[in-house]
């Protein structure tokens, strides 16, 4: 069972990691207004989302704080960038339908922004434990990842109540986050165990 643990543990960090990358691609390639660009992204993130719901219950039986939010991370990611895919370009710019794309975009930036505060806290977990159960550059990671994973919370939370006006920083805080608690559950995995790094 613990084998198969560290191995969840590596697979979301594999999954978080790539979504990282997606979400640097969307930016870097000014994909929110071009739908060639947008879709494929958004369909590599949804895929990406189905391992780290999967593999984040399978974490949830040795470890439920870890590996709940990671799953619940998972869950409401999936849900906004299935609402992008299927409702973002379908409505924007139809006659008589801008209230019901604001709300739309509105709707799926709220479950953005959960995602990614429940992503913060996942960080700030795992980053404290390692803190506190490593040495050297491993508790570099912790302390790296315990302080972007408490940001991230606190913005992506602070923008679930105020809205749009903290994109910017609740979505850098928590792209900052979901990297470093995926470089977070490499040690956590690792033969040591990640029983040592979140029994505390």
């Amino acid at each position: 069972m613990e084998q198969n643990t560290r191995r969840a543990a590596l697979a979301i960090a594999a999954a978080l990691a790539f979504t990282v990358v997606t979400q640097l691609a969307y930016l870097g390639l000014d994909a929110g207004g071009r739908p060639e660009l947008g879709y494929p992204i958004w369909r590599m993130e949804a895929v990406l989302a189905l391992p780290v719901i999967a593999f984040g219950f399978m974490l949830a039986v040795r470890h439920p704080l870890l590996g709940g939010t990671i799953a619940a991370s998972g869950v409401l990611n999936l849900l906004q960038v299935g609402m992008g895919l299927n409702m973002f370009y379908q409505l924007n710019g139809v006659d008589g339908l801008d209230a019901a794309f604001l709300a739309v975009v509105g709707l799926a930036f709220f479950l953005y922004f959960a995602a990614k505060a429940l992503l913060g806290l996942a960080a700030l977990a795992l980053g404290a434990a390692l803190w506190r159960e490593k040495s050297g550059a491993w508790r570099i990671v912790g302390l790296l990842a315990a302080l972007s994973g408490l940001a991230a919370l606190a913005a992506n939370a602070a923008a679930m109540v105020i809205g749009m006006d903290l994109v910017t920083i609740a979505g850098a805080t928590g792209t900052l986050a979901t990297a470093l608690l995926a470089l977070a559950l490499v040690p956590a995995s690792s033969a040591t165990g990640l029983a040592q790094v979140t029994s505390r």
